[in-house]
C-alpha cells in the first residue's frame, strides 16, 4: 500500500468521529451553552461548535442558543433549557430514512422544521416531553415545560399551571398524551398536564415564558405569544 493511500486511510479514520456528530451546528449563541456527549464527557460550546445524536445540550441562566441542522431545521433554546438529540438521520435524496427525535427535559424551545419535518415519513420528526409527544407536520412552533413546585413549596404567584405548552406559528402539531391525539394549528396553544390525560387546546395563560432571544441574536427571534409579556 502506498504512503498516499495509508495517509488517506488515517485521515478518514481521524475524521470519522467528527463526521458522526456533525449533524447540527451552533449558529448563534448568547451566554453559556454546554454539551454532555454520549461517552459522559462535558464541554462548553461556542458558535460553530458541532452537535449530534446522543448529545445533551444545556443553556444556563440568561443564555440563548440556536442550532441549525443539516436538513435546514433550526432549534432555538431559551435560558435554563436542556434537550437531548435522541436520533437524527438525514441524507439528501433518501427521505425514507429521515429521523429527528428530540427530548425536552426542561425549559423551552422554538423549532422551525427542516426537510425531515416536511418530506417522506410523516412520523419522522418527534419531540418528547415529560407529559406528551409532539409530532410535526412541517411547522414553526414553540414548546415550553413548566415544572411543578418542589414538595412543600407553593406555586409561584402568576406562574402558569405545570405542564407542557405548545404554541404553533405555522403549520400543524400533533400533541399526543393519554392515548389521544390533539391537533394544534397555527395561532393555537395546546396544553398537556399529564402523560395519562388527553391534551387540550387552551388560551395562552398569563405569565407563560417566551422564547424571545435578545435583539440582534438571530433572524428567528419571536415571542411565544402576542399575549405574553
Amino acid at each position: 500500500m502506498t504512503r498516499i493511500a495509508i495517509g488517506s486511510l488515517l485521515a478518514t479514520a481521524l475524521l470519522a468521529p467528527l463526521l458522526a456528530v456533525a449533524q447540527g451546528t451552533v449558529q448563534h449563541l448568547s451566554g453559556t451553552l454546554s454539551v454532555q456527549r454520549a461517552d459522559g464527557s462535558v464541554r462548553l460550546l461556542s458558535e460553530k461548535s458541532q452537535v449530534g445524536q446522543g448529545d445533551v445540550i444545556s443553556t444556563e441562566r440568561d443564555s440563548y442558543a440556536q442550532v441549525r441542522f443539516t436538513d435546514g431545521g433550526q432549534v432555538t433554546l431559551r435560558p435554563n433549557t436542556q434537550i437531548k438529540i435522541d436520533g437524527y438521520q438525514f441524507t439528501e435524496g433518501q427521505p425514507q430514512g429521515d429521523s429527528f427525535v428530540l427530548s425536552l427535559f426542561k425549559g423551552g424551545l422554538r423549532a422551525v422544521t427542516g426537510l425531515v419535518g416536511k418530506r417522506g415519513n410523516r412520523d419522522a420528526y418527534k419531540v418528547s416531553t415529560s407529559t406528551a409527544t409532539v409530532g410535526i407536520r412541517g411547522t414553526d412552533y414553540n414548546a415550553i415545560e413548566i415544572s411543578p413546585p418542589r414538595p412543600g413549596e407553593p406555586r409561584a404567584p402568576g406562574s402558569p399551571p405545570p405542564g407542557v405548552y405548545v404554541t404553533v406559528a405555522e403549520g400543524i402539531v400533533v400533541f399526543i398524551a393519554g392515548g389521544v391525539e390533539q391537533l394544534v394549528s397555527a395561532g393555537q396553544t395546546g396544553f398537556s398536564a399529564s402523560a395519562l390525560l388527553p391534551p387540550q387546546l387552551v388560551p395562552p395563560p398569563p405569565g407563560l415564558p417566551n422564547v424571545d432571544p435578545p435583539a440582534g441574536f438571530g433572524a428567528t427571534a419571536i415571542t411565544i405569544s402576542d399575549n405574553c409579556p
